[in-house]
């Protein structure tokens, strides 16, 4: 409506004023009955003064001006009023940041002023939820609202860490017993309080799991195949969505889950990536034979293979019988010397001594998780030397078995250069097999140089090998093999064409690099550093040094488990130091495009 001021000046308003619009919506013109030529043109109505501050309004039920009426019914305190006459809530779960609906007691996650966290909101408000009913006197004065309508609604910003929530609503009310009809914009703001939602309160609460997935890898030396299982969960969220606890063992982790299924889907997951066995086992808690319920943990044992990449691995001959019965083996493998290349849901093996009329197909195979256990797992697979035990060599000529040409150093013709590298493994689209077979001269690094002697030997790295490359392997003529007091023992393991190799090359060196398995820390160094720690903390109190245990727990747990993805998941920060394990397997994925793929193909099933 339209005020009209002349030369009146307004009374000053009051400190509690609210500043909000109003507007008087039922004003409408009347005809002229009695004067029947103006029956169809309407007549302005009489301009009144308000019986309060004097401004000439028209008329209307009430006899007020719109600011009087905003002072007379305070339409947001009845907006602003909670169920129980305090503040309006919204209950959120902090851990899982999911909102209550309506306290109901379920949860939904729902975004910052999105529509669905809009009417969660408007749901809340009992004014706007008690339409056609009194809604109480106003804050001054004597009259009542009804009849409140919202007409418009929008989200008015606030800081992330407020704790709060705004709404700016348009909302049409009644005063006056139905005469007057009113509209304010108002601002209405919700409290946002922690409650935990009933997910979330089973995973802190004991004894509310229902299924536990324990995985081992039992090796004496480093598990690369944990390390494996660590990079896999950082990388897929999808994966440990379901983990309600976590916990490091000696040889594997422990993984809770609340219920059987969402067991079997993650060790499944698992198996994608290392060779493992998988048993599961169940254990009658409680019972209740009236309602004919029962309570019942189950547990998925995940027996990893204590095979890695590089192990060194003898394939007993005896084995040959337990083929049949076992349904398993390593064919033409079985009774040599047999190497590690790769380790996925299978573990795969080349030759490590392989004949030089051999083809590369024949000197490779397979070993499934279950074919190994059946046949006597370490017994039968022992693991004569680990990456550990790694020496640097230098090649000095190669020479393909199943081609024409050699390579050899040639400084002058520069063709010869150029055959050499376009046969060179260069990755999946080079269009060059990744191994074949071919006979090496090398010599160790640290002799380089000293003395004159070198090792002839037969390789599978023949596409990846070149003059002057730097090549890590393992020096067999000076290494003291488990069992070698005991000739019999080689005797009964290997077949008798078998000749015990002097060297045996595992991986080729990428450049010069610093980081290498020599560079990892030992075991006899992680002790002098704990002893450090034990001396200086021997003079303090039993007290402090509790704490200190307690305190190197949690920071080893809290590792541990940022490792795998399950600290600061809502940021999605990988963490900022990176394992020289984590690297290397990341490398791989490079390189093997089939192990890639597998990775994908395992984090489209979990979504």
């Amino acid at each position: 409506f339209n005020r009209t001021f002349a030369n009146w000046i307004p009374p000053p308003l009051p400190k509690n004023h609210l500043s909000c619009t109003m507007e008087i919506t039922n004003h409408t013109t009347k005809p002229n009955n009695n004067n029947p030529s103006n029956a169809t043109q309407p007549t302005a109505l009489p301009k009144i003064p308000c019986c309060l501050c004097g401004t000439l309004i028209y008329s209307n039920a009430a006899n007020q001006c719109g600011a009087c009426l905003a002072q007379q019914f305070d339409v947001k305190a009845l907006l602003q009023r909670g169920p129980n006459g305090g503040d309006l809530l919204v209950h959120q779960c902090r851990q899982c940041r999911a909102f209550e609906i309506n306290d109901t007691g379920r949860y939904e996650q729902m975004d910052m002023e999105s529509p669905a966290l809009l009417t969660n909101c408007l749901k809340r408000i009992p004014a706007l939820q008690k339409t056609g009913t009194s809604g109480g006197s106003a804050a001054q004065g004597g009259g009542d609202v009804s009849n409140i309508h919202l007409m418009d609604v929008s989200w008015v910003w606030t800081e992330p860490h407020s704790m709060r929530l705004k709404l700016r609503l348009t909302v049409r009310a009644e005063v006056c017993n139905n005469a007057v009809s009113i509209q304010q914009r108002v601002v209405v703001v919700f409290m946002v309080r922690f409650k935990q939602c009933s997910d979330c309160n089973r995973e802190f609460s004991n004894r509310t799991w229902q299924a536990i997935v324990q995985v081992r890898q039992k090796r004496d030396e480093d598990a690369k195949g944990l390390i494996a299982i660590e990079t896999a969960l950082s990388k897929n969220k999808a994966a440990r969505k379901d983990v309600i606890q976590f916990t490091p063992t000696k040889n594997g982790f422990d993984f809770y889950f609340l219920g059987l299924p969402q067991a079997q889907s993650f060790s499944s997951y698992l198996s994608r990536f290392v060779a493992m066995r998988v048993k599961i086992t169940k254990k009658l808690v409680s019972s209740d034979n009236h309602s004919n319920t029962a309570n019942i943990k189950s547990t998925v044992v995940c027996d990893m293979v204590p095979l890695c990449t590089k192990d060194l691995v003898i394939c007993d001959k005896r084995m040959r019988g337990k083929v049949n019965s076992a349904g398993g083996g390593l064919g033409k493998l079985n009774g040599r010397l047999c190497l590690v290349t790769k380790v996925t849901g299978v573990v795969h093996f080349v030759d490590a001594a392989p004949k030089r009329g051999n083809i590369i197909k024949d000197c490779m195979a397979e070993l499934h998780p279950e074919s190994y256990w059946k046949a006597g797992g370490e017994k039968c697979y022992p693991i004569v030397l680990s990456s550990k035990r790694l020496v640097k060599f230098i090649v000095l000529d190669v020479e393909l078995c199943d081609a024409s040409h050699s390579w050899e150093t040639n400084t002058n013709d520069t063709n010869d250069d150029d055959t050499s590298a376009s046969n060179i493994y260069a990755g999946p689209q080079s269009g060059v097999e990744k191994y074949a077979l071919a006979d090496v001269e090398v010599v160790r690094e640290s002799d380089f140089g000293n003395n004159d002697e070198t090792f002839q030997c037969v390789t599978h790295l023949g596409n990846l090998l070149q003059v002057g490359d730097v090549v890590l392997g393992y020096d067999i003529a000076c290494a003291v093999l488990p069992g070698a007091s005991d000739d019999d023992n080689y005797s009964q393991c290997f077949n008798s064409s078998f000749e015990m190799p002097d060297v045996v090359l595992v991986k080729k060196l990428q450049g010069v690099s610093s980081t290498t398995e020599d560079d990892i820390p030992t075991n006899e160094t992680r002790k002098t550093e704990i002893k450090k720690l034990k001396v200086k903390s021997s003079a303090s109190k039993r007290r402090e040094r509790r704490a200190q245990k307690a305190g190197k727990k949690m920071e080893a747990l809290e590792k541990q488990a940022s490792k795998m993805g399950f600290v600061d998941e809502g940021a999605q920060r990988r963490p900022t130091h990176i394992p020289h394990e984590h690297a290397a397997f990341e490398e791989e994925l490079k390189n093997d495009s089939r192990l890639a793929d597998e990775l994908i193909l395992a984090e489209e099933n979990m979504k």
